[in-house]
């Protein structure tokens, strides 16, 4: 029955305290969640290989994998990709409170506790990892658990074996747990030599380290399910062994030095130079003190802290995982430090005879350290969130559905990287889309895309290389299909199914054009959001040989303001126009975004080319469509790009937000081109005016205009959140005196406001 205090809390308080250390850390962690497919280097793989229990790369990741679809059966909240980042967030917080109650233990002090695994809460890397599908915070949470097991073991609360079975669960998982070992002989030793003499307990205590390493069985039992993986004994033992993380270690003093360097970075960052401080408090605390669990603590967290330490200095893949294990064991020497300031005040004030003046004092000093510590959390607690927040990371997860539903021909090869492949394997295996394509892995070469060309043409297959991935080795031809590059061996002749050839110059035809909408299902368009961006696909037709030529894109606005424009090589400058053939048909992509702000309304897209040498039109500007560009109510501040931010409310439906134009030297009679930013507080829901008056530096008004502020959207159909950009053109008074101007704007001609200042030269 003793063995059972194991699993009694350190203090009563912890009882309540613990549940809500998890929930609050659990609740930041779900917010700032990645929302579906993505995140770290392994996210996408993870993400797929647990659902379908597969085998992922080495050293597999078997207990997480086990895990991993565990929780993604049984808890049925967005996709699967969501799933195993929530799984990241539930370990994450479990991780907090493990943390609390090893602080708890080494400490006896609840606010050094209560600050240690708050601190480590939002670490930045410990936050990133808690957002995702990562091995991370598994891996935390098990080293975690075999410090909290070493400590109760240590305390006679817990049995040695305990810690064996939470050492052999993090071992199932993560191989770098060995590096704990010595620190763990060394606390054992210290604190009961005589173990060595009884056999019957280390057997015990072996049975539970190897039993969790059974999970390793589920690399054969389901190795058969993944083609990549070879289902041999030789096959396990690669697997086991993990050969290709020595692509990542460093072995130079140079690259040595870099990790020193980056380890030192991460941990200031981490605790800040009051953090370490009192990180060297409570080091200096242990290593003078006589009590022998003391100093049996400090030779164990001292050992697991170096141990750790260079191994992020030796290792330099993923520093998010591999740098939060020293975090995790400072973290405790952070809390030694804080403790021993925090007992040594709560011992001072309870001495009897203590004046009440002093007795306020160190009242007070209690107070400080309390409103340190908070500091320690709260000051960067903005720029963590900003770095940790997954929230509105959808993009990997738009490239691919976009790609998954273009036209791509019946078993076609891609080849993409490693996050790219994974994503490839996601929708393929989890979304059960596209079962036809093939799919090749490449890395830093080009080997693996050059092998797949030849075998792809040989087998009469067309090939398409995934966004960013290096050029197959050879003389190829390329076209463009969405954001996929594809290799062809010999020049497409086959024209269009409705070509449209629109002749720009006597060498080179547009065939065909399509409008699309990038990040999107594929599917023609003519109406598009602000923020999004427009994909225009251009067929051209080589009727002679062909200069070397950019091709132009532009949007206009109603007012015939150009509003975007793209100015690019076609096929993304990686095949050139000369090197087109006489008939050759050559598929070209280019992207237009729509600003975050233009306002709703009829706009024309518009192409031209030009020479590539000069940079003058080659041909004349032709219309493509017209796109209408519909409302947005979704749009945050930042997403509008305002050269000069400000805050002006007009009145109780409208406000400006900024204004941009007024820079630079200006003379009497030119023409002022300026935007205001202006934001909808309410529906206006009436055709509103807004007035402009140009003053000089006494007061005086040189001239003055009346205009509604965006001339084709009238303020009568502006919603509430609307943001939206306005462009002026204003002609400078003739007569208008050289130095500063002021141009102020107001709803109510009697009340108008400064926006900007501009100047006129002499």
């Amino acid at each position: 029955m003793n063995r059972l205090r194991a699993f009694r809390l350190p203090f009563p308080a912890a009882r309540w305290i613990a549940p809500a250390i998890f929930l609050a850390a659990l609740a930041l962690y779900v917010r700032t969640a990645a929302p579906t497919l993505g995140g770290a280097f392994d996210s996408e793989e993870f993400q797929h290989v647990a659902h379908n229990l597969d085998v992922a790369h080495a050293t597999g990741y078997p207990l997480y994998l086990v895990l991993g679809k565990i929780f993604t059966t049984l808890v049925p909240l967005g996709d699967i990709a969501y799933r195993m980042n929530l799984l990241s967030a539930v370990l994450g917080a479990a991780t907090v409170v493990v943390v609390y109650w090893n602080a708890q233990l080494l400490t006896r002090q609840p606010l050094a506790s209560l600050s240690a695994a708050a601190l480590f809460a939002t670490n930045a890397a410990v936050w990133r990892q808690a957002g995702v599908a990562s091995v991370g915070p598994l891996h935390a949470l098990l080293v975690a658990a075999i410090v909290w097991a070493m400590l109760l073991w240590r305390e006679r609360r817990a049995p040695l074996t305990l810690a064996a079975l939470c050492f052999g669960l993090s071992l199932a998982h993560h191989r770098t747990t060995i590096l704990l070992a010595p620190a763990i002989a060394a606390l054992v030793l210290r604190v009961d030599a005589g173990i060595l003499r009884r056999p019957r307990e280390l057997a015990q205590i072996f049975f539970w380290l190897i039993l969790p390493l059974t999970f390793y069985l589920y690399i054969p039992i389901f190795g058969n399910h993944t083609p990549w993986y070879v289902n041999t004994f030789e096959g396990f033992v690669r697997e086991l062994s993990g050969g290709d993380a020595g692509d990542f270690t460093r072995a130079t003093p140079m690259q040595l030095f870099e990790g020193v360097v980056v380890v030192s970075q991460y941990l200031l960052e981490s605790f800040g130079y009051l953090g370490l401080a009192l990180v060297l408090v409570g080091i200096a605390r242990r290593a003078f003190r006589n009590s022998i669990s003391e100093i049996s603590d400090a030779i164990f967290l001292g050992l697991a802290t170096l141990a750790f330490a260079a191994w992020g200095i030796v290792y330099g893949g993923e520093p998010d995982r591999y740098l939060v294990l020293p975090f995790l064991f400072l973290i405790y020497w952070f809390a030694l430090g804080a403790g021993a300031i925090e007992a040594r005040l709560a011992a001072a004030i309870q001495v009897p005879s203590l004046p009440a003046t002093t007795r306020t004092l160190f009242d007070a000093l209690r107070l400080t350290l309390a409103l340190v510590l908070a500091l320690l959390v709260i000051a960067p607690f903005p720029s963590r969130w900003r770095i940790a927040d997954w929230s509105g990371y959808v993009r990997q997860y738009q490239v691919w559905d976009e790609i998954f539903t273009l036209p791509l021909p019946q078993n076609a090869v891609l080849v993409g990287n490693w996050p790219q492949l994974n994503a490839m394997r996601y929708l393929q295996r989890v979304e059960n889309r596209r079962p036809d394509l093939q799919f090749v892995g490449t890395l830093y070469d080009a080997g693996p895309q050059t092998d797949a060309a030849r075998d792809a043409f040989i087998a009469g297959q067309p090939i398409f290389l995934a966004p960013g991935i290096a050029l197959p080795n050879g003389t190829y031809r390329y076209a463009q299909l969405g954001p996929l590059l594809q290799v062809r061996e010999s020049p497409q002749t086959t024209a269009p199914a409705a070509p449209k050839n629109i002749a720009l110059t006597p060498a080179l035809t547009l065939a065909h054009f399509e409008i699309t909408t990038a990040l999107e299902t594929y599917a023609p368009t003519t109406h598009i959001a602000p923020n999004r961006t427009v994909r225009v696909t251009l067929d051209w037709r080589a009727e002679n040989a062909v200069r070397d030529f950019l091709v132009r894109v532009r949007l206009y606005d109603p007012e015939a303001r150009v509003i975007a424009q793209r100015d690019e090589a076609p096929v993304r400058g990686l095949y050139l126009a000369p090197q087109w053939a006489r008939g050759e048909y050559v598929r070209d992509v280019h992207n237009v975004q729509i600003p975050a702000g233009t306002p709703p309304g009829a706009y024309t897209l518009k192409l031209q080319t030009l020479d590539a040498e000069t940079k003058k039109p080659a041909s004349d500007e032709i219309t493509l469509t017209m796109l209408t560009v519909t409302r947005a109510t979704n749009l945050t501040r930042d997403q509008v790009f305002v050269q000069r931010p400000f805050d002006l409310i007009l009145d109780d439906r409208l406000a400006v937000w900024g204004s941009g134009g007024f820079d630079g030297v200006r003379r009497a009679g030119d023409t002022l081109t300026f935007n205001l930013v202006w934001f909808a507080r309410e529906p206006v829901a009436a055709d509103t005016v807004a007035h402009f008056a140009l003053r000089d530096a006494t007061g005086k008004t040189l001239a003055a205009w009346t205009r509604a502020p965006i001339a084709f959207y009238a303020t009568r159909e502006w919603q509430r959140g609307e943001i939206l950009k306005a462009y002026y053109d204003v002609q400078l008074p003739t007569n208008a005196p050289p130095g500063m101007l002021t141009l102020a704007i107001g709803i109510d001609a009697n009340d108008l406001i400064a926006i900007g200042k501009l100047e006129i030269a002499p």
